[in-house]
């Protein structure tokens, strides 16, 4: 199987070279033709344990290959993943343009079926905004081929993105049609056979559960970090505490295993990503969803 990635950041890159290793032929897509030609010869942009030997690896045997110009790769594969970025707009909302202009590009460019696939972390309604302007370009061509448009939201850690990506603890997939879903599972169809969990549902739950995740971990933070003020007020060991709670079957211990540092006598952030949570309830058309 064929698929293409546009993008070549953090998930970009951790997604098509993980997917080249399971036996996928990946091309990898960025119109920063200095960061494609470093690629090309090695130099990997961002860090990640393991994945400078992945990326070698996979390209020696031909699985990864790295191009600046999309169309040269559109009519082999079956599956495109939108991994561009999304920076918080003046609002603090999404920017899609760079969303947009991949399915513009699509539009303008395709010429057999193809899926389009969010990866990156948008609002909820965004598929329907990808969906249109891929419409509206082939409308201006005056062409009618079948697309789909689906959502597979990432779910990965910095510094084991790698391990998360392989051995997920769920691979979430959004899709609107049997065609879609039937690519999506020949795409993990190696999850599948190692018992991981691929669970499909529609396009706008798939966005919101990104959404959700992200809210919920964050809001655990932002929870450990007052207990852990409040522990430091009245001299109890946040340590202890957050082991007694997260003994707890109903709350578990997985993520309260977060580091705390004093900073200043305080106690500081957790250590861990940063979580794209601002405009949550915002829809892809600006909207509050109340």
């Amino acid at each position: 199987m064929k698929i293409a990635i546009v993008g070549t950041g953090y998930v970009a890159l951790v997604t098509a070279t993980c997917f080249a290793e399971m036996g996928t032929e990946v091309f990898c897509v960025d119109v920063n033709t200095e960061k494609i030609e470093n690629l090309k010869k090695g130099i990997i942009p961002i860090y990640e344990p393991g994945l400078e030997d992945m990326v070698h690896r996979n390209q020696q045997a031909g699985r990864l290959q790295f191009t600046t110009d999309l169309t040269e790769c559109l009519d082999e594969v079956e599956v495109l993943f939108s991994a561009v970025g999304t920076p918080p707009d003046e609002d603090g909302s999404a920017d899609l343009k760079y969303v947009l202009e991949v399915a513009r590009t699509v539009g303008r460019n395709m010429k057999k079926h193809i899926l389009v696939v969010t990866k990156s972390t948008v609002p909820v309604g965004t598929a329907k905004k990808v969906r249109r302007a891929i419409q509206e370009e082939l409308d201006k061509r005056g062409v009618e081929i079948e697309f789909d448009v689906a959502s597979n939201p990432e779910f990965l850690k910095e510094g084991a993105a790698i391990s998360d990506f392989m051995s997920p603890d769920r691979v979430v997939v959004g899709v609107e049609s049997e065609r879609a879903e039937e690519l999506m599972t020949r795409l993990y169809r190696p999850f599948l056979l190692n018992n991981f969990r691929v669970i499909f549902m529609d396009v706008p739950s798939a966005e919101m559960t990104k959404y959700a995740a992200n809210a919920m971990l964050a809001t655990r933070i932002s929870f450990m970090n007052d207990i852990a003020n409040l522990c430091e007020i009245i001299g109890a060991d946040v340590n202890m505490v957050r082991k007694g709670i997260g003994s707890d079957n109903r709350i578990g211990n997985r993520f309260h295993g977060i580091v705390i540092e004093q900073i200043s006598g305080t106690v500081g952030c957790a250590k861990t990503c940063r979580f794209h949570i601002h405009g949550t309830f915002n829809n892809a058309d600006g909207k509050c969803c109340k």
